[in-house]
C-alpha cells in the first residue's frame, strides 16, 4: 500500500512540477517588479498597495522605450550615460553591463556572434555547449599567435551564470540550431532538444 501511495505522490509531483515552477517564477517576477517602486508608494500612501508598483514600473519602462526611440529622447539618455561614465565606481559597472546588454539584445554584431557552438571542454573527448560572444582580446591573440574566440559556457539549469572559455577559432564548432533552442537544451539538461536538423546540416549515418 505504501509503495502505491508513494508512487501516486511521485507521479502527482512530476505532473504538477512544471505548473508549480511556473507559478513560482511568475510570483518571483511579480514580487521583484512590484518591490522596485512598491516601497516608495508605501511611504507616500502610508500603506502597501499590492500591484501598483508593478503597474507603474511597466508604465515607466514603456515611457523610457518611447522616448529612447526618438532623437530627443536618445540624446537625453546619451547625456545621462556620459554623466554615469564620469562617476568612478559606477562607470565600471555600468559600462560592463551595457556591453553585455548590447551583445545579447542589440543587432550590432554579425549573426555569427551569439551563436551556439561546441567546444571540447573540460578535456578532449568531452563536448560542452557554449555561446560565441566575441573575438578574444588583441593581447591574447598576440601572445598565443592565433585567432582566439571568447565562448560563454552556461551552467545547468541556470544559464545566467557560467564561465568564460577562450578557445582557438579552429576548435570552435558553430551550431545551426537557434539560440533559444540551445538555451532550452542547456536549461533542461538535454531533455528539451530540437526535434529536427537544420536543412543545411546533413544527418550522418552510423558506421
Amino acid at each position: 500500500m505504501w509503495q502505491k501511495i508513494s508512487g501516486y505522490f511521485l507521479r502527482g509531483l512530476i505532473t504538477l512540477l512544471p505548473l508549480l515552477v511556473t507559478i513560482w517564477l511568475l510570483y518571483f517576477i511579480f514580487t521583484f517588479l512590484d518591490s522596485i517602486l512598491g516601497n516608495i508608494i508605501t511611504l507616500i500612501a502610508g500603506k502597501p498597495i499590492p500591484g501598483l508598483g508593478l503597474v507603474i514600473t511597466l508604465a515607466l519602462i514603456l515611457v523610457v522605450g518611447f522616448f529612447a526611440t526618438y532623437i530627443i529622447g536618445a540624446q537625453i539618455f546619451k547625456l545621462g550615460e556620459e554623466i554615469l561614465y564620469r562617476v568612478p565606481i559606477v562607470k565600471s559597472v555600468y559600462s560592463a553591463v551595457k556591453q553585455i546588454n548590447d551583445m545579447l539584445f542589440m543587432q550590432k554584431a554579425t549573426e555569427e556572434y551569439r551563436r551556439a557552438c561546441l567546444i571540447e571542454y573540460p578535456r578532449k573527448g568531452i563536448w560542452s555547449m557554449g555561446f560565441v560572444t566575441s573575438d578574444a582580446a588583441l593581447e591574447i591573440e598576440a601572445k598565443t599567435k592565433q585567432k582566439m574566440i571568447n565562448v560563454f559556457v552556461p551552467n545547468t539549469p541556470t544559464p545566467a551564470t557560467g564561465f568564460l572559455i577562450i578557445v582557438p577559432a579552429r576548435d570552435v564548432i558553430l551550431l545551426d540550431m537557434r539560440t533559444e533552442d540551445a538555451f532550452k537544451y542547456v536549461v533542461s539538461g538535454g531533455v528539451l532538444k530540437p526535434s529536427t536538423l537544420p536543412p543545411e546540416v546533413p544527418l550522418k549515418k552510423e558506421q
